[in-house]
């Protein structure tokens, strides 16, 4: 890596019209939008407020990207003015239809644009402050970190892929103590999003929040953790049809994971040392998460249809103790202890690189995971947030004590 990054040249006249107009840009805020007409205001809004609030004495802009909107999103982004010190540009994502497209658009706009870094937001967000784009922002322009992360304040039920497999895969495999690896927003060095740009896996889904902080883990840059508060946005109100979304959703996010995982095994092989990720975080006094809502019961069917269909995959590459052990643990009750999940993902981690057809795979890790969170669910189903994430720690711990397991079998 470290050459020169190829821009893409297809942006329509008028774009390209708006990006020369921002000059340079020295902090750039790339709001990625889908249907999102009853919040694109108001996020562009809080973006614009940031940046004039906390950085006066920067040239801020503002570049919403979107996924070709069926309603009113891109029209209401084209119409709402911004403050005359912030500029703007709207345009639709470039490539193939996903949120990594989006993402990859806003870079290289903030490329052109000549900008030192980049804040990204999510065009859903109902719970955004002019706050953000500072905790965000300031780090990677003031050359402090290349990556600042979220850390939100979330329901034990929130969260469904990050807390089982993401933060505790991440952290075994790279050392980085990230807690929401996925959080969906962030502040990025030039830097790091040349980096990422230059990168062969870029993908074009829901896996570039992944790819995002695994890049910048696997590669040693400098990271950094932000409270944020809560984290209030439209999509989490479709986890009670797990079909809709998160199902979806975890085959990309762990998909470009598990090819991360491969084209830095020689990184994490060497097992580096536990690097300490800087914590900006001040005591949260503000208020509690809403509870999120979860269909326990559908899962619990969707978890036992779709084992019927897997377990043949499962069976063979699982060893025959782990296979047995998991195979008892699901007979009555779903139970799925950390041990057993952590040694599950890292068995189908291992045939995800041996096997060309990668989609069974993903498909029975994706159905082992439902049955852990059932397990998860069920420990936690009494425990506050501290107790709650004193099981998510142990988790982590457990996934690291069992990396000789994985590299055993890579």
């Amino acid at each position: 890596m470290g050459g020169a990054v190829r821009l893409r040249n297809d942006f329509k006249a008028s774009v390209l019209k708006g990006i020369r107009r921002l000059r340079k840009a020295d902090l750039l805020v790339g709001i990625s939008t889908k249907n999102v007409e009853t919040t694109i205001i108001h996020v562009m809004n809080i973006a614009a407020t940031g940046l004039v609030d906390f950085f006066p004495d920067y040239r801020g802009a503002v570049v919403v990207c979107d996924g070709y909107s069926t309603d009113r999103t891109m029209e209401l982004a084209q119409l709402f003015e911004l403050p005359f010190r912030v500029g703007k540009v709207v345009t639709e994502e470039l490539g193939e239809l996903g949120k990594g497209s989006s993402v990859r658009t806003i870079f290289e706009i903030a490329l052109r644009s000549k900008a030192e870094c980049v804040v990204l937001l999510d065009g859903d967000l109902l719970s955004v402050k002019p706050e953000w784009i500072e905790h965000l922002g300031k780090p990677p322009l003031y050359g402090t970190a290349d990556l600042v992360v979220p850390f939100y304040i979330r329901h034990k039920y929130d969260g469904l892929i990050t807390n089982n497999l993401a933060y505790p895969l991440l952290r075994a495999l790279f050392g980085v103590d990230v807690r929401q690896p996925i959080g969906g927003e962030y502040g990025l060095s030039i830097e790091l999003i040349k980096r990422l740009l230059e990168h062969p896996l870029f993908p074009t889904g829901f896996g570039i929040d992944i790819f995002i902080t695994t890049v910048a883990a696997a590669e040693g840059l400098a990271l950094q953790e932000t409270l944020l508060g809560l984290k209030l946005h439209t999509s989490t109100l479709q986890y009670s049809d797990p079909r809709k979304l998160l199902l979806p959703m975890f085959s990309e996010v762990v998909g470009t994971l598990l090819d991360l995982m491969i084209y830095y095994e020689e990184v994490w092989k060497a097992k580096p040392p536990r690097r300490e990720v800087s914590r900006a975080m001040a005591r949260y006094r503000g208020l509690r998460p809403p509870p999120t809502v979860l269909n326990l019961e559908r899962m619990i069917r969707l978890f036992r249809q779709e084992y019927e269909e897997c377990r043949g995959v499962i069976r063979s590459h699982l060893e025959k103790g782990l296979f047995e052990k998991l195979s008892k643990g699901i007979n009555e009750r779903i139970v799925i202890d950390a041990d057993l999940w952590s040694k599950s993902v890292y068995s189908l981690a291992a045939a995800y690189k041996r096997e060309e057809q990668k989609l069974p795979i993903i498909n029975a890790l994706r159905t082992l995971w439902l049955g852990r969170f059932i397990t998860y669910a069920e420990e936690t189903k009494d425990l506050g947030v501290q107790e709650t994430e004193r099981v998510l720690e142990d988790q982590a711990r457990i996934f690291e004590e069992n990396r000789d397991y994985l590299i055993s079998l890579f």
